[in-house]
């Protein structure tokens, strides 16, 4: 009988398993990917390319790991069938060049059969049709019984499937499939290759890379060379092997899934009946709250390994796997955001496994909940889009399938909803576009989830090549050795001027961009400066580091050059960077432990620094910050570097950076004795705080739900801008007659004057300048009084009122004296074709004071037209009446004010009995 385990069980026994077989317990590579080949880890290998092709430098070469995976090939399927998901679980082990098929598949049918206990007479095996080795260790070492083993071909027991006949080309082997029989007594004849339906499940495939799939074709199919390495790769899918053990027909019905089903149902108040008739009303609904528990865990994952809700990449699948959660939500009845209360469950089901979902948890739920929020609005923006899209279409009684598989695509438009509102138009869908459509989304999403391998000179140099060494921590400059010159992917013996070049170095004293900090810059030089290469960027493929950079003179080659990385550059990243372990040391004093780094980025010119954190800063917390940072610069701390093991390091408090893998032993980076800082990070800092010279904070701001933004500045930067916010504070001092102006003070008088920094002083001359003009104009003498008053903020704000105050009473001032003007506009009144004209000109008087003259005037008036103009600050106003009396003969005030208003170079209009311009 097997055992009954948990998942959580079952996970720690395969692990614990493999590692007394002699393999390293290696963790999970995050979910999220920098391979530019793929969105998302698909596979336990994928962390492990450069093993198989014996290029990595990772010190094992047997390994066995819980592999966070995430694919999204088969989503439309995922709820719907008992075993499709998009995140899930694969467990593996793995060898490089060590252990082969004898003894992987001796060990999976030890663990199987006597770890888990399962029932050996309900297991089948695959074996490919032209591996006998494979099939001779079943039959004959393991003794398994040949009427449960079956040949398949390339397309079920080749990695990558079929990859024989239709490629990619590269690294491939046959697979060994291990298959568990649900209904053992069922018909006879069936088997894994030909089952009809889901009575056999493979819940372990056996892979073994051992060729090269190369060209040429011949009949038909790709060369298989020898690797010239016997590789393992395998993988057993979490929840299927916990679907076995625990006696269910669907992956969905085990422990992994139902607490968080069970929280589904909380939210959404649906209910959820395990083993519902297939059709059944009570079926699609479970279909509905299954996929919403697998799209919900799987964008916890996404977003506690860094993936936000975007447009592009990564984000994109985030994005897309909310809306369908927030389509099933609708179907079930429910109007209002609820997935973000599934993300507790989620912590409860899985949190002990992995921690990043605990420690990310808050801003899962958050980021969730705006996405629920804004995708009902796009939802609206999806009907306007195909109400459109309708009113445009050709005739006929098929709507372009493709349109609607795009807003389907695009804005999550459920197509049964499309469909309905076509129905009501007696149209249907074109099937052919829409199945078109899909399946040319299907080939991008399966091409983007499949693809691991890459390759260039380089990176297959990298088994020769080795792991560069780097001296940069102590040498800017060096003799070394060019190895290898690149253009273009190939490699070359020479490149001339002009050529875009990457290129190996042995050793190197360039820093490769990694733990947020930027890549060096420099040159490299040839032999009695035979040629120079700018050095423009520097990455780390693995353990090589790899330069690129522009040919300036000469024709590069290896052999050997002198290296040199920009000091000016390295000093003030340095700086920076020292300066970024100090601000996140001051903002776990300042707003609590919790704070945690969740992403960074150390340029030569700036930081900026992501923490996760409810709310704004305040200006008192964020002065706060600035004054510890401050204060452990001037105390002028020694920076301590040590490589330590892990464990040590952690039990002296090391900080570890988001996202980053560390080995048994890890570099520390250590402020002050006892430390201030502590942290593991392989980036170049100062040998003592003075040389950070300065620190101030530039802006902080929100970067995404839950995360908030710090971009500061330190070291010679920093310097310049204290020295020139100096100067701008004793300038714009001067013109307010303030004597020591505090220079931090100028963020907020930029805001308060709407200014930019370098705006600043001829802006408060000109607010100076008014104040006291409108004194002498209203006789006032406030502006001598304000100028006494305060500091810089407090000083402008005063007179910013007092300015207001007084437009206002020269408004007053001047709308009066319009008025005495009244008496004058009468006399002068002109005859003009029959109609009787009044025409004035004023100085300083607005809108609202010219329409309360011309009411005055039509008063006095009733049969007259109106024509008046005023100029206030270089700017014209003008105003035209017609009496009703006088429309019938063509005169309009909206025609009028048109023309008059072309003659200042305005526009304006109005109705035909008062209209405005200026």
């Amino acid at each position: 009988m097997a055992m009954a385990m948990t998942a959580a069980e079952l996970r720690d026994a395969y692990l614990d398993f493999f590692a007394a077989k002699g393999c390293t317990r290696h963790p999970s590579a995050p979910l999220i990917t920098d391979d530019p080949t793929t969105l998302f880890t698909v596979a336990g290998m994928a962390q492990f390319k450069d093993m198989f092709l014996g290029r990595g430098a990772l010190p094992f070469t047997r390994a066995t790991t819980c592999q966070k995976c995430m694919r999204t090939n088969d989503i439309l399927n995922v709820g719907r069938t008992p075993r499709h998901h998009t995140f899930f679980e694969m467990l593996g082990n793995f060898s490089f060049d060590d252990y082969f098929k004898r003894e992987t598949i001796a060990w999976a049918w030890e663990f199987l059969t006597r770890v888990l206990a399962l029932d050996p007479e309900r297991l089948w095996v695959s074996v490919h049709t032209i591996d006998d080795e494979a099939w001779d260790i079943w039959a004959r070492e393991i003794g398994f019984p040949e009427a449960r083993m079956v040949r398949l071909g390339d397309d079920d027991n080749f990695w990558p499937a079929g990859a024989p006949a239709d490629g990619p080309l590269g690294p491939g082997g046959c697979c060994s499939e291990i298959f568990w029989d649900f209904e053992p007594d069922g018909p006879a004849g069936v088997h894994p290759g030909n089952d009809p339906g889901d009575r056999f499940v493979e819940i372990w495939n056996l892979v073994f890379p051992q060729y090269n799939v190369c060209e040429p074709k011949v009949d038909g199919r790709y060369r298989l060379d020898d690797l010239g390495r016997r590789n393992i790769d395998t993988g057993a899918g979490l929840e299927r092997m916990a679907c076995v053990l625990q006696g269910k027909r669907n992956n969905f019905d085990t422990d992994l899934f139902q607490t968080i089903i069970a929280q589904v149902c909380a939210v959404t108040d649906a209910r959820y009946v395990e083993g519902a008739p297939s059709g059944s009303s009570e079926e699609e609904r479970n279909a509905l709250i299954r996929r919403i528990a697998d799209h919900v865990r799987g964008v916890s994952f996404a977003i506690a390994d860094g993936a936000q809700p975007t447009n592009t990449g990564a984000g994109y699948v985030v994005r897309r796997l909310i809306r369908r959660a927030v389509l099933d939500v609708d179907k079930l009845g429910l109007e209002d955001p609820c997935l973000h209360g599934v993300v507790p469950a989620v912590v409860t089901a899985m949190g002990s496994a992995y921690p990043e979902l605990p420690r990310r948890a808050d801003m899962a739920a958050a980021l969730i909940e705006r996405e629920e929020r804004q995708f009902r609005s796009t939802l609206r923006r999806g009907l306007d889009l195909l109400e459109r899209e309708l009113a445009t279409r050709d005739p006929g009684p098929a709507f372009d399938g493709d349109k609607a598989f795009r807003l389907y695509e695009t804005y999550g438009f459920p197509r049964e909803v499309t469909e309905e509102i076509l129905d009501e138009r007696e149209l249907r869908i074109d099937e052919a576009g829409w199945q078109q459509a899909e399946a040319a989304h299907r080939a991008v999403s399966r091409s983007k989830d499949v693809v691991v391998f890459t390759a260039s000179a380089l990176s297959d140099a990298k088994p020769r090549l080795g792991p560069t060494a780097y001296v940069g921590y102590d040498q800017l400059s060096a003799d070394v050795e060019l190895v290898l010159l690149e253009v273009d992917g190939a490699a070359v013996e020479t490149a001339g001027a002009g050529t875009a070049v990457r290129f190996a170095l042995a050793p190197t004293p360039f820093y490769a961009e990694g733990g947020g900090q930027v890549a060096d810059h420099g040159q490299v030089l040839g032999p009695d400066g035979a040629f120079t290469i700018q050095v423009t960027d520097v990455q780390r493929d693995e353990g090589l580091v790899i330069h690129s950079g522009v040919v300036a003179h000469g024709c590069a080659r290896p052999g050997p050059v002198f290296a040199a990385v920009d000091q000016d550059r390295r000093g003030d990243t340095a700086a920076h960077h020292t300066a970024t372990h100090l601000l996140h040391q001051a903002l776990c004093a300042v707003l609590g432990d919790q704070v945690e780094q969740q992403g960074s980025k150390v340029d030569p010119g700036e930081l900026r620094f992501d923490f996760n954190h409810p709310q704004q800063l305040t200006r008192e917390q964020q002065t706060r910050i600035e004054q510890m940072v401050g204060d452990w610069i001037i105390q002028a701390l020694d920076v301590q570097v040590a490589v330590l093991p892990i464990d040590q390091a952690r039990a002296r408090g090391a900080k570890a950076l988001f996202g980053e893998k560390y080995g048994d032993e890890v570099r520390t980076v250590a402020v002050g004795e006892p430390p201030v800082s502590i942290e593991l990070c392989g980036g170049c800092h100062v040998a003592n705080t003075a040389e950070v010279k300065q620190f101030r904070i530039l802006r902080e701001e929100a970067s995404a739900a839950g995360i908030r933004r710090i971009i500061a500045i330190a070291g010679d930067v920093a310097v310049a801008r204290a020295e020139e916010e100096d100067r701008l504070a004793l300038a714009c001092g001067k013109v307010l007659g303030l004597v020591d102006p505090d220079p931090r003070e100028l963020a907020d008088l930029a805001q308060a004057l709407k200014a930019k920094p370098e705006e600043l002083e001829g802006r408060l001359r000109a607010l100076v300048d008014e104040a006291h003009e409108l004194d002498q104009l209203v006789a006032s003498t406030d502006t001598t009084q304000l100028l006494l008053q305060g500091g810089l903020v407090e000083r402008v704000q005063g007179l910013q009122a007092h300015v207001k105050r007084l437009r206002k009473q020269r408004q007053q001032l001047q709308a009066r004296q319009a008025m005495a003007q009244v008496d004058g506009i009468l006399a002068a009144a002109q005859e003009v074709a029959g109609v009787s004209l009044l025409v004035g000109q004023f100085s300083g008087v607005d809108g609202k004071g010219l329409r309360e003259v011309g009411k005055t005037l039509q008063d006095r008036r009733p049969e007259a037209a109106v024509i008046l103009g005023s100029e206030t600050d270089g700017k014209a106003a003008l105003l035209a009446l017609v009496p009703p009396a006088l429309h019938p003969r063509g005169l309009q005030a909206g025609a009028l004010i048109g023309s008059l208003a072309r003659q200042v170079g305005g526009g304006g209009g109005g109705r035909p009995d008062q209209a405005q311009a200026g």
